[in-house]
């Protein structure tokens, strides 16, 4: 922990030194107060009554062009360790990567710690990470980060958007193989995204993930809408060796109430073949502009489960950046 504050320190006073010549700084911070207000009583995570305030998540930013066709972005991350976790909150590196623009063509180059394509595209649609990840993200099917090299760019209404990575997220490499990322986007309307998406993170003795996701968005002066349909098979995980397989579709929206008010909504159902089980998800809310970066926003999240009592709760998310 001393050594990890001792770093964080170092790169802040180095960060806000470069600020005052150059570069930016950026800071994203959402979390809530939450009530809940039913459980499964096999659910140790989530117990009736329980209450608490939590950061869900902090960002610190610094990016900067170094050179006319280089930029660098840094970004530290911590969030609440969880309930009577008895851990304070410790930052971690969550992007450090260099941008070659242009590097290929017209497509820049990304070398490091950088995003990947597995949900960029319906989580801008989506709109409330603050309130609740992706379907993939939830899930835990892939990273929102990894190590490795990228390739982004665009050729008129296609973009695309390729990489290579260890396939760890954050974490170090833990095998000879590695992730292989490919999303291809197509803006059909102003308005309208159609987005293909696949990747392979070859595994050792032959423990191998493939993802396939098609995602259809629509973002308006009126509102927004996506539909999110994945398939991801985890090679010779079943018991007898069989492939297990978890398939899904994520159905959300949000509509402008007013100048200061939104409403939006959620619902998720993921299957899995191995427990021949299926998850529900269900979130509605209202999302309240308090000024432009600063959102409050009340909302309820309901989650069940093939033969568990359904966990609900009642959330006060906060939002806000600088």
């Amino acid at each position: 922990m001393k050594k990890m504050m001792a770093f964080v320190t170092l790169m802040l006073g180095w960060v806000f030194a470069a600020q005052a010549q150059e570069g930016k700084v950026k800071g994203l911070m959402f979390g809530d107060y939450y009530y809940v207000f039913a459980a499964d009583e096999a659910d140790t995570k989530h117990t009736p009554k329980r209450n608490a305030f939590q950061f869900r998540r902090l960002y610190l930013t610094y990016q900067s062009d170094i050179a006319t066709d280089f930029a660098i972005r840094f970004r530290l991350e911590a969030k609440d360790a969880g309930f009577a976790q008895g851990s304070k909150m410790e930052p971690f590196v969550k992007h450090g990567y260099l941008q070659w623009k242009k590097g290929l063509g017209d497509a820049d180059i990304y070398l490091g710690l950088s995003g990947t394509p597995t949900w960029a595209v319906a989580e801008k649609v989506w709109g409330y990470r603050s309130v609740a990840k992706t379907v993939l993200d939830w899930n835990k099917i892939g990273s929102s980060a990894d190590l490795g090299a990228a390739l982004k760019g665009a050729a008129g209404r296609l973009s695309y958007h390729l990489m290579v990575g260890n396939g760890t997220g954050q974490g170090p490499e833990d095998d000879h193989g590695k992730k292989f990322y490919g999303s291809l986007s197509f803006k059909a309307a102003d308005q309208l995204i159609l987005e293909g998406y696949a990747d392979f993170n070859a595994r050792a003795a032959g423990l191998n993930e493939r993802t396939f996701k098609g995602f259809v968005g629509w973002q308006g002066v009126r509102g927004s809408a996506g539909l999110e349909v994945f398939s991801r098979t985890n090679e010779l995980a079943g018991d007898n060796g069989d492939d297990h397989v978890i398939a899904g579709v994520s159905a959300f929206g949000s509509l402008p109430l007013n100048a200061a008010f939104k409403g939006f909504g959620r619902f998720d159902i993921v299957s899995h073949d191995a427990e021949d089980t299926s998850d529900l998800l269900f979130i509605t809310g209202l999302d309240y502009a308090a000024a432009t970066d600063v959102h409050l926003m009340p909302n309820v999240l309901i989650e069940s489960s093939a033969g568990r009592d359904a966990n609900v709760q009642g959330r006060l998310t906060f939002y806000y950046k600088f």
